[in-house]
Order: structure tokens, then sequence, then C-alpha cells
């Protein structure tokens, strides 16, 4: 197995970016990364005047993928991911959703399948990948930004289990992973998730010739999820559903209307996160509910 040890980071998704590491469809890859603060936050309660914002979301590689040509699709499954020992996280005056006085940073343990929160509040651990994408044809995507590339996207979804569908607009594609979450909740409304180092295992795999999946797009072991991101909710809202309405007439021979009125039955169309300079929306869909036709 393939290992990327984290300090291999960088700090923008960039198409001339040197490889750390090589790998061929059907690998298996340990990605080992930072937390989205470089590991800055090394106690309860540092002043966030300490921390360098410049460090933020280090991704790590990227990943070379032999077989990878432009116009091929890169398919990332997540077969497990290893947390630390405890995670940080902040909340900070004038950034993300709520009216907070002062900046606090905070680190809470992690301990038998639990965010140990205060006042003896515990939150069950649901591991995710925050920032997982390849590298654009041109010009350079920061690892803050969410994009067609993937990027920061910040889909609790993206947990063990997942497979994302990623474009390949460079040869090798060029994988890059880092900003792995404990828990989060759809919009990360605060600013952040509780961020954490650790080691994302993932299985890598070129498809060539597949014209017929939306890119970014995710599957889970039940459900399809399409992804739009906008600076606009409004805008992005509408990609996603009709992203997914493509989708299921494509996959399922039904009619346009037909399509419709099952994703307003059976769809749900959520907000994923709205902290980044895009924000993001998902349309969930169930699997097999239609007897849709889709090759992994």
């Amino acid at each position: 197995m393939i290992t990327i040890p984290k300090n291999y980071i960088h700090f923008a998704f960039d198409p001339h970016v040197v490889p750390c590491a090589t790998a061929y469809s059907g690998d298996i890859v340990s990605f080992s990364c930072q937390d989205c603060y470089s590991e800055q936050i090394v106690s309860d309660g540092i002043a966030f005047s300490q921390v360098d914002m410049k460090r933020n979301n280090p991704a790590t590689g990227p990943l070379y993928v032999n077989d990878a040509a432009p116009g091929d699709i890169l398919r990332v499954e997540i077969l497990d991911i290893a947390l630390g020992e405890d995670g940080c996280m902040t909340a900070r005056e004038g950034v993300g959703t709520y009216e907070i006085h002062g900046t606090h940073c905070r680190r809470f343990p992690l301990k038998d399948g639990s965010i140990l929160f205060d006042r003896g509040i515990r939150i069950p651990l649901k591991p995710m990948v925050g920032v997982v994408g390849t590298a654009p044809a041109k010009g350079t995507a920061s690892t803050q930004v969410p994009g067609r590339h993937g990027g920061n996207l910040d889909i609790k979804d993206l947990g063990p289990g997942a497979f994302l569908y990623l474009p390949v607009d460079v040869e090798g594609a060029l994988l890059s992973i880092g900003d792995i979450h404990a828990v989060q909740g759809d919009g990360e409304t605060v600013i952040c998730a509780l961020e954490t180092s650790g080691v994302v295992r993932v299985k890598i795999n070129v498809l060539k010739g597949r014209n017929d999946i939306p890119l970014p797009f995710i599957v889970t072991p039940d459900r399809y999820l399409s992804v739009a991101v906008d600076p606009s909710l409004d805008i992005c809202s509408v990609q996603a559903a009709r992203t997914m309405h493509r989708f299921l007439m494509n996959h399922s021979g039904l009619r346009a209307e037909q399509c419709g009125m099952l994703l307003s039955l059976a769809g749900n169309l959520r907000i994923s996160q709205i902290v980044n300079p895009s924000k993001g929306c998902v349309m969930e869909f169930p699997r097999f509910l239609i007897g849709e036709r889709f090759e992994l």
C-alpha cells in the first residue's frame, strides 16, 4: 500500500505542483493529513492570534495516477478514516453564521466513539473528508474553495463507504486529500467542524469513456448525491436539483415529469455548507428505488 506522509502538503490545487507519490488504477493509498489549521491549535483556549491562517486547509499530495488522462474520471472510494486522539474548532466574531463576540479556540478529546464536549455532552463521531480534489487544467484553486474539481466540498456524506467521482483535467489527475472532520453537521455553520489530524485510506480507479456521470458526484451505500457550488445558495440549490433530475432521466428511462415528481417525493435537497467562498448544496436520492441502471 502507498502511504503519503502529512508533511507533503500544499494550499492550492495546481497542475504544476510536483507529485509526491505515484499509483495505478486499482491501488489503495493512505493519505496522512494535518487538521485544517495545520496543527497550530495545540491547546484548549489558545489565542487565535497565534494561528497563521495562511496555512489554512493543507491538503496532502498530490498523487499522480499513472493511467489517468484528461477526459477520464477518477473514482475515489473512501475505505476508512483513522482519527487523532482529539480535535479542535473555532468560533469567531465576524465569520460563520452566528452573532459571536471574540474568538474562541477549543480542543475536545475523542473517546469511545464520541466527542467529549462541555458539560458532559457527548456527540457521536461520524468521520468524513472535507477536502478532496484533482488539479484543474489551468490556473490554481485554493484548498479553501470548492468547485468542479472537488476541493473544499465539506459534505458530511464523504465518509467510509462513499465513492466520489472527480474529473481528470491533467495527466495523472493530481489527487490531494485533507481537512478531516470527526463530525460535521449540514451547513458547517460556525465556520468549521471538529477538525482533526488523521489518515484517510482510499482506493482509486480510473474510469474511461464515461460521460454519464455529472462531476463531482457522490454515491454512498444507499444514496446518490449530486453536488453544486455557487456564491448564491439560490443558484446552487437549483443546480444540484437539476443535476440529479438529469441523472435520473439518463439512468432510469423515466420521463422528465416522472423524475421531477419522484424527486419531490423521495429526494432531499440539502445545504452542505455555507461558510466557503462558494456555498454548497447536494440533492440526494435513494439508490435502487426506481430500478435505475448505473455502474459504479
